[in-house]
């Protein structure tokens, strides 16, 4: 480790004000050397930062605020599902030869440590990073900066060396996970025991208030005609089951939950401390809150909507859209006898959705039933807010399009899983918008979520969260327009490039970064 001083010249932030976004000057970087780091910086909200760089010999490293050198020439990264990890080490190096590394989207470096990296997990966090090594007859077991165990290869077996299900973080950086030792698994809240077992455990989720799920396995301590395995479900506060697998999961920061997956033929659901079992096709999950949820599934070949415990029967060929609020109402479309029909409160309207002699196409419906649709006839397509027509028709042939996988480069959330929220790109004529909740964004260009477009107009930035959306687009050279929700919409001139992958987004703040001559910057909106 060393220290230099002469890469980046690192002072105190410098403050300005433009069209309701402050901006903050972070440091100066020399030109000849910003193309090689503006790609690989990661930023925290508050400023801190960690990059790697390259000396005149070509080594590579890492470059903290600090200003602290770390790294032996050579940087390696892996990514996958477990997220991405970062590390100085060279395939030419002895494997006993210690190194650091760190999450690929964290600025936090860990190590030194030893071995051949056989698994990681960051729970797709952005500053946490637990990983297994190998090295002889050793196995370790790292989170973060520590070792948590350590074991003889002979005590183990290959899929548990490789595993990365035996940890789980929350972005604030609460962790879960189990250890073996001796003939029974360790699981552990914080590096509190919770819970021993002989079997392993799975599935594991922990959120930022320290709130935890995971699925325990278990062999019937009698010959079971329905399972040869099983699991149990475990929050703080109860334990649900048996089941035969959990395939799907998911833990919101609000406490709400889910796991989901079959059970020897039907399906099962357990949702906010719930179980329902001996059903089919599950799917539009809803989790809004720890008491309010929606899912949809078949019963004796007839589609139902569970709605908080409350089941649903209505008389339709297929459901479209449900939709639900934390004060009670849902809705949801619905087909039969060919016409569309809304269903609001557990009662289907009388009158379909019909016009010029077709039926609506649904786009989006409201919790209270509000409903965004269009009509295609022969010549013409007519898109309507109920009874209000929203832009004059256009003819067939011109520009329309539809397209619901809008910030494709976000996290998101889950394909099977919704918060209530709903957002697509709307491409009308000559102009597109983004649609939040039945509300339309201000206009934008038709090439507007094309981001290999330079000219014009392209989204370079943009992602979903419990926060809400944000997209950023370039709409000319050095110039760019913000979104925060349909709500919040700022201009930026003067800016070369936005920083990928440094946004921060809350109830509060929307932050990021950006690159300006040769110097990065901060830029903050108040919300």
């Amino acid at each position: 480790m060393k220290y230099i001083s002469v890469f980046i010249l690192l002072l105190s932030f410098a403050y300005a004000q433009a069209q309701g976004i402050s901006e903050k000057w972070v440091f100066d970087v020399p030109k000849e050397s910003m193309e090689k780091i503006s790609d690989k910086i990661i930023f925290d909200a508050e400023g801190n930062y960690c990059f790697e760089f390259k000396d005149k010999k070509g080594g590579s490293y890492f470059l903290t605020h600090t200003d602290t050198v770390i790294g032996s020439g050579r940087i390696g990264s892996i990514y996958g599902s477990g997220g991405g990890i970062s590390y100085t080490k060279s395939y030419s190096d002895p494997k006993s030869k210690p190194y650091y590394f760190k999450n690929s989207n964290g600025i936090d470096i860990h190590g030194p440590i030893v071995g051949e990296i056989e698994s990681f997990q960051t729970s797709n966090t952005n500053g946490n990073i637990a990983l297994v090594t190998t090295l002889g007859d050793s196995v370790y077991y790292y989170i973060n900066h520590r070792s948590v165990a350590r074991y003889h290869k002979k005590e183990m077996d290959e899929f548990y060396i490789s595993s990365r299900d035996w940890v789980a973080f929350s972005e604030n950086g609460n962790v879960i996970y189990f250890i073996r030792k001796n003939d029974s698994y360790h699981l552990y809240i914080n590096d509190e025991l919770i819970e021993t077992s002989k079997f392993r455990f799975t599935q594991l989720a922990i959120n930022n208030k320290g709130e935890y799920i995971f699925a325990r396995g278990k062999k019937p301590s009698e010959p079971d005609g329905l399972y040869s395995y099983m699991f149990f479900v475990h929050t703080p506060d109860t334990i649900l089951g048996p089941v035969r697998t959990v395939w799907e999961y998911q833990l919101n920061n609000n406490g709400a939950y889910y796991y989901s997956g079959d059970d020897n033929g039907p399906e099962y659901i357990i949702i906010n401390n719930y179980l329902y079992k001996n059903i089919h096709n599950i799917s539009n999950v809803t989790l809004l809150d720890k008491d309010n949820y929606l899912f949809t599934f078949e019963e004796d070949g007839i589609q139902k909507i569970n709605v908080n415990g409350h089941v649903h029967t209505p008389d339709f060929e297929s459901i479209f859209f449900p939709n639900m609020d934390d004060k009670g109402n849902f809705s949801c479309y619905g087909i039969k006898d060919y016409y569309l029909y809304k269903y609001i409160n557990g009662k289907q309207q009388e009158v379909s959705i019909s016009k010029y002699g077709v039926r609506a196409v649904p786009l989006y419906i409201s919790p209270k039933g509000e409903s965004l649709h269009y009509f295609r006839t022969d010549d013409s397509t007519y898109l309507y807010k109920d009874q209000q027509l929203v832009f004059p028709p256009i003819a067939n042939g011109n520009h329309f399009s539809v397209e619901d996988d809008v910030l494709y480069w976000g996290y998101g959330y889950d394909d099977d899983v919704s918060n209530g929220h709903s957002l697509f790109y709307l491409g009308y004529g000559e102009s597109s918008y983004l649609v939040s909740n039945g509300e339309f964004s201000r206009p934008i260009s038709n090439d507007g979520k094309n981001e290999q477009k330079i000219e014009g107009n392209s989204m370079v930035a943009g992602e979903v969260s419990d926060h809400g959306f944000f997209v950023i687009h370039q709409i000319a050279k050095r110039k760019y327009s913000i979104n925060i929700n349909n709500q919040v919409y700022r201009e930026l001139e003067g800016v070369d490039k936005i920083l990928y992958g440094n946004h921060f987004l809350d109830d509060y703040h929307f932050i990021f970064y950006g690159i300006k001559k040769n110097a990065i910057y901060q830029y903050k909106i108040n919300l």
